[in-house]
């Protein structure tokens, strides 16, 4: 059985060499050919040591050294740690947790087993699709949960139980599935809340409302474009005059979605100002929520404030996905370049005014 699975792995790596080499729009932008071609043929040559999971790290590694954000492994998991991370500029904490673990919450992680924290994150770096280090500090918090991803590192060699050396000692964790990972802090800063509603707003005072885009993309029974109709009749009856938009976790989709509402920004006179009208975004500000922002930012008089942006401005995107013939691994790539900038050596959006979070910051919100 193991030599047929062998025999599968190949034809499963030579299919995902070919694939993205007759199909990414320009693989080796980034990445020389040679040095792509021999991590394939090294993997090939280790695979009977290799499990499963240890397989699809290996794989996820081959596709983050093209170093596209857009061309990544679309990582399968079953297992998570029930604790939610967050990188802060002080270090990594947990920010939300399950029931069993709410004595956890806002402590500062140390390690995973005994392996130093900023040792496992060194170990994501190689096998996370990024191109600057806002992004890779938002998906390496989503990787640190995937109790698969840490076993195929191998930094934790049971996949039933976790240890986490906290700021407070050591704690042992157990794993879940997706739907036990049900969060119980409720306390949330204003921008965390209805993180599963793609456009939102609430009104705060003075004349001024927040409108926090979270996906650029149709996934409830209202339409965005509603929804922006609903927040421009409101600002007219309310007489609103400031204006935030918020795209610090929108991860994209289509970009055209939200240009009704540029549309209307770009010809109101009282808002659309650098006093009145703010845009939020951050290292989870990428793809088309990143065309936005750039649309913000070249045809409104807006202030950008927070982090650097997770997308670079000039980038491989549109993407398509392919499916490996036998593990049914599925990896997206890059059919598209968008150029934004003349200066394609800037690898994020720098907002007029940087703010950076702290744990303490995160809490008083």
């Amino acid at each position: 059985m193991e030599s047929i699975w062998n025999k599968k792995w190949i034809e499963d790596i030579d299919y995902l060499k070919d694939e993205l080499i007759n199909n990414h729009i320009n693989l080796f932008a980034y990445t020389k050919e040679d040095e792509f071609n021999k991590k394939i043929e090294e993997l090939k040559k280790i695979i009977d040591k290799l499990d499963y999971e240890e397989m699809k790290v290996e794989i996820s590694r081959i596709v983050a050294s093209i170093r596209d954000a857009h061309t990544s492994l679309i990582f399968p998991a079953r297992r998570f740690i029930p604790l939610r991370f967050y990188y802060f500029n002080d270090g990594v904490y947990i920010i939300n947790t399950t029931k069993d673990y709410e004595n956890l919450l806002f402590k500062k992680v140390i390690a995973i087993e005994n392996i130093n924290i900023e040792e496992v994150l060194q170990e994501l770096s190689n096998i996370i699709s990024f191109e600057n280090e806002y992004f890779f500090k938002s998906q390496s918090m989503k990787y640190l949960q995937i109790v698969e991803v840490l076993y195929g590192l191998l930094i934790v060699d049971d996949m039933n139980k976790i240890k986490v050396t906290l700021d407070d000692g050591e704690h042992e964790i157990l794993p879940v599935s997706i739907e036990d990972l049900i969060y119980t802090n409720n306390k949330l800063p204003l921008y965390a809340k209805k993180s599963s509603e793609n456009l939102w707003f609430t009104y705060l005072e003075n004349k001024e409302i927040y409108i926090k885009y979270n996906s650029c993309r149709e996934n409830e029974s209202e339409s965005i474009y509603n929804k922006i109709k609903k927040i421009i009749l409101f600002i007219e009856a309310n007489n609103v005059k400031k204006v935030t938009i918020d795209l610090r976790n929108n991860l994209g989709g289509d970009s055209t979605l939200f240009e009704p509402f540029i549309d209307y920004i770009k010809e109101n006179k009282v808002i659309n100002n650098k006093e009145n009208l703010k845009v939020i975004i951050g290292r989870e500000t990428f793809s088309s929520a990143l065309l936005n922002a750039y649309n913000f930012k070249n045809n409104t008089n807006a202030k950008i404030i927070g982090e650097p942006s997770g997308g670079k401005p000039n980038c491989y995107g549109e993407i398509l996905k392919l499916s490996l013939p036998n593990s049914k691994l599925i990896v997206t790539y890059s059919t598209k370049y968008y150029k934004l900038i003349d200066d394609d050596s800037i690898d994020s959006l720098y907002p007029d005014e940087l703010c950076f979070e702290t744990i303490e910051d995160y809490r008083k919100l």
